[in-house]
């Protein structure tokens, strides 16, 4: 049942990453390649890497795992540049992007090479926790970024001097970024249950990364298609 409950809360990103997908489509059309559209992009492909990592193992597809392996460290590598060019443009964005890259593209490395096979993962050695800490980082920094800009812009938000529409989106990634780091700090969970022999914790552990992925699902819907009403409330600017 654990299982499943995971299975169905990262088909849900799939399926959310697929509809991201056709909106990148027409986004790029329209505005060209912007940071808009590097948003789109990491999250369609972390969509399609948690579609191509289940399938693999029933199929027994190796290069499949491997195409959402690439997929999810492409939209990692995606997500450092957009955090570092909408919250932190500079010298100081960019090397912590580029820390948080070589950190995500050197965790896989180790990973793999400790992994008997991509197709039967093991969450109990060192190097998938290291690996799912990797992934986290970008994530909790943009977490802190746009925690910060949400609460500022509520303060002014106050006083009339914010945009409603862009304090919810600040409200939506950060809950979005904050469930992201709890995936990843709970597949290490799963593993140091699983190490000590304690199946019903993992099984929670994993219960729970699904739900995760079901509230990460809703919050993209939320801040990628927002209600009409929604927009049409938000001030023109």
């Amino acid at each position: 049942m654990a299982g499943l409950i995971l299975l169905l809360g990262k088909l849900s990103f799939a399926l959310i990453g697929v509809a991201v997908g056709i909106k990148l489509g027409a986004a790029t059309r329209r505005d060209g390649v912007g940071l808009h559209t590097i948003a789109l992009a990491a999250i369609c492909l972390g969509g399609v890497g948690l579609l191509a990592l289940p399938a693999a193992k029933p199929l027994d597809s190796l290069p499949l795992a491997w195409t959402g392996e690439i997929a999810i460290r492409a939209a990692m590598l995606l997500l450092c540049v957009f955090i570092a060019r909408t919250f932190r443009p500079g010298l100081a964005g960019g090397i912590a992007a580029f820390a948080c890259g070589s950190g995500v593209i050197g965790a896989l490395v180790w990973d793999q090479h400790a992994q008997v096979s991509l197709l039967d993962y093991d969450y109990t050695l060192l190097s998938s926790h290291i690996n799912q800490l990797a992934v986290a980082a970008p994530f909790a920094w943009s977490a802190v970024e746009s925690g910060i800009l949400w609460s500022r812009g509520r303060r002014r938000l106050a006083l009339g001097l914010s945009d409603p529409m862009a304090v919810r989106q600040y409200l939506v990634w950060t809950l979005t970024t904050v469930f992201f780091v709890g995936v990843c700090l709970l597949a290490i969970a799963t593993g140091l249950a699983q190490a000590a022999g304690d199946q019903a914790a993992a099984d929670v552990a994993q219960v729970v990364r699904g739900l995760l992925y079901g509230a990460i699902t809703a919050c993209v819907w939320i801040g990628i298609f927002p209600r009409r009403s929604v927009v049409a409330a938000a001030p023109a600017a």
